[in-house]
């Protein structure tokens, strides 16, 4: 069944009730045109024909549409509404490619918007100094990694040489650690560390600082446990990332997905502590994917089928009001970390020292912390309670398997045994 306040989204505290199931599709793309993004992101190719709107978008409603490819309309209407917020909040920070007379482009930076959001406006202001102020020309490129990352990332492997490549590149995520790029550019010394930098301990602790000079980590995106006590009732309540296996947390278990596809940082956590059984428990563990302002939406609501746990990123359980029945579990081992990166160029560092100096300095790392992304850099505060501990992957896991293979089989893995659980959803 889906939930009545399904249209409803927190933007700002405010609730936003912008789409509504008996909408055309007409209605909604002409009225939010950064709407037909997501449609077409999400198996309606056909939307991107202006023809088709005219003549089958004005008659055609948006829970039919959506009933007809099996998509959940409460989800689908997050994704859209999210599109629109974001489109509203950012409408004046575009993104930006100043013209230079070089294509070259000198720096990209693909962030979840989280962070993307309150970095851009600092960081434009910078490469605007350093372009005006220093007679730097500079080509560069503010995006979202969950937008238009997944159409760079298409390009990575066909890159095949340097000069393709962006001077800077700011990024998460594993798609950078994927054989093809690091054979071709990382070990081969195309990319350089930024050296002589104050290191917060939790990094330190975790090893999340390149041994071998090529990524210049400067933050975290870290997962955490969120857990309703409510919810839970008698069920013991987990202490470690390898509770989550035990038979008493089938379908117990939420963490984000979206199709066929569901988050590879917990994949690749547990495929690495436990093997490939660990991953195929998982998805029994699992009842269901969501976008983490879904899982926010799900856990404050009054539905008693909401699963109990959720692994979300820390920045959406911020978001949240402070509750006495939703808490969350810091695990023995530590909450799931995967790096902010800046990629350098080596060639490039002494030209863009003064860049690469800021990327790595205070300012942007406090605007990470106050993002509840954990800063490297050991002036400011993590946003975390001392005793919590950072765990990741590994630079060795990383650098000695092909983790492009290991994201895909892994996904595969987890999808059978989760298919074969007959899951309903989660709302």
């Amino acid at each position: 069944m889906v939930d009545k306040n399904a249209g409803n989204i927190i933007e700002g505290g405010k609730s936003m009730e912008l789409i509504q199931p008996t909408m055309t599709i007409a209605e909604i793309i002409t009225t939010y045109p950064e709407t037909r993004e997501v449609f077409i992101n999400n198996g309606f190719s056909i939307f991107a024909d202006d023809t088709v709107i005219k003549q089958l978008g004005v008659v055609l409603k948006l829970k039919t549409a959506l009933k007809s490819k099996g998509i959940n309309l409460g989800s689908f209407i997050v994704l859209l509404e999210e599109k629109i917020a974001e489109k509203e909040r950012y409408k004046n920070l575009e993104t930006t490619v100043l013209d230079n007379s070089s294509e070259h482009l000198n720096m990209l930076s693909l962030l979840p918007c989280p962070l993307k959001v309150p970095m851009q406006s600092e960081l434009k202001l910078f490469l605007d100094y350093l372009r005006e102020e220093k007679n730097l020309p500079l080509n560069y490129c503010i995006e979202s990694f969950f937008n238009e990352h997944l159409d760079y990332e298409d390009y990575l492997e066909h890159f095949e040489g340097p000069d393709e490549i962006p001077d800077i590149i700011m990024t998460v995520g594993y798609s950078f650690f994927y054989k093809n790029f690091m054979e071709r550019f990382v070990t081969k010394g195309v990319f350089a560390d930024v050296i002589n930098r104050p290191v917060n301990s939790h990094f330190a602790e975790a090893g999340m600082i390149d041994p071998d000079g090529h990524f210049t980590v400067i933050g975290a995106n870290v997962l955490v446990m969120v857990v309703d006590k409510n919810r839970l009732g008698s069920i013991p309540m987990p202490q470690t990332w390898g509770d989550l296996l035990r038979p008493e947390y089938e379908k117990k278990v939420v963490m984000r997905g979206h199709g066929d596809i569901f988050c590879d940082v917990v994949q690749l956590n547990y495929y690495k502590d436990f093997g490939v059984v660990g991953v195929e428990q998982l998805g029994r563990s699992v009842k269901c994917g969501l976008h983490p302002a879904q899982m926010v939406k799900e856990l404050t609501s009054n539905r008693k089928d909401v699963p109990p746990i959720h692994i979300m990123p820390y920045f959406f359980y911020k978001t949240m009001k402070e509750s006495e029945h939703i808490t969350i579990v810091w695990p023995e081992e530590g909450i799931l970390a995967y790096p902010v990166s800046v990629l350098i160029k080596a060639d490039k560092m002494q030209e863009l020292h003064e860049l690469a100096d800021y990327l790595t300095g205070s300012q942007i790392a406090r605007i990470c912390a106050d993002a509840y992304f954990p800063a490297v850099h050991a002036e400011v505060k993590v946003n975390l309670p001392e005793h919590v501990r950072l765990k990741w992957l590994g630079w060795d896991f990383i650098k000695n398997n092909d983790i492009e293979y290991l994201v895909n089989t892994m996904n595969d893995t987890f999808m059978s045994v989760y298919r074969a659980g007959g899951k309903e959803g989660c709302s």
